[in-house]
This record gives C-alpha cells, sequence and structure tokens, in this order.
C-alpha cells in the first residue's frame, strides 16, 4: 500500500454536471489545502531541505493553486470561457484536478519495496 506524504479532501465536494457556483465553492475548498503543502513544503525547504519535496512538484502545485485563483475570479467577474480552451469553468476545474492527480501520483521517497513508496498528495 503506498504512502502518502499530504491528503486534501476533495470528493465529497465532486457533483455531475457542476454550475459554476459549486465550481467556485470546490475550488475555494481546495485552496486553503494546497496552501498549507506550500507553506509546509517552503518552511520544510528552508529547515531541512533533504525531506522537502522538489523545486518542480512545488512549482506545478503553486501553478494549480494560481489556475483555481483565476477559475474564482473569472466566476466573480461573470466572464465567459470563450476565450479560454474550455466549455464551461466545470471543464477549467476537471483540467486542474486532472493536473493535481497527475502531481498526486508522483513518489517523493522511495523505498526498497515499492510498495512501500511515499507519494506526493492523496485525493479523498
Amino acid at each position: 500500500m503506498p504512502r502518502w506524504k499530504y491528503k486534501v479532501e476533495l470528493k465529497r465536494y465532486l457533483l455531475d454536471n457542476l454550475d459554476d457556483v459549486e465550481v467556485k465553492i470546490i475550488a475555494q475548498k481546495l485552496l486553503p489545502q494546497l496552501r498549507i503543502i506550500i507553506v509546509k513544503e517552503s518552511t520544510l525547504k528552508s529547515h531541512n531541505p533533504r525531506k522537502a519535496v522538489n523545486y518542480q512538484l512545488i512549482s506545478d502545485l503553486e501553478d494549480i493553486v494560481s489556475n483555481l485563483e483565476w477559475i474564482i475570479e473569472s466566476i466573480d467577474k461573470k466572464e465567459s470561457t470563450e476565450d479560454c480552451s474550455f466549455n464551461t469553468w466545470a471543464e477549467a476545474l476537471e483540467s486542474e484536478l486532472n493536473m493535481l492527480g497527475k502531481l498526486g501520483s508522483k513518489v517523493t521517497k522511495y523505498e526498497q519495496v515499492f510498495s512501500d513508496n511515499e507519494h506526493f498528495l492523496r485525493v479523498i
């Protein structure tokens, strides 16, 4: 069974056919959890860099946070998705969640037994 360095709670908020208000709520619930991870890793990097994850993981996580903030801001301004490559804000959120899933599956610590490897992030 893989181990996870961090966990974020998200799945209970996901529904089919999300409208813009629901997309905004999900992004708002996810952002604080992701920001905490960024702060923890930044602190760890300055105090014990060997235990911190690599820079690219945090950079990618910061990009996801930035994109979620953009989605919230765009919904607040009642902007259309015409200028984006998405048909709806739900598609934009789904894209970010897929990126988060890929990022989360990255191994942060390799062990002798493959199943004992520590992965970055588990979405529950």
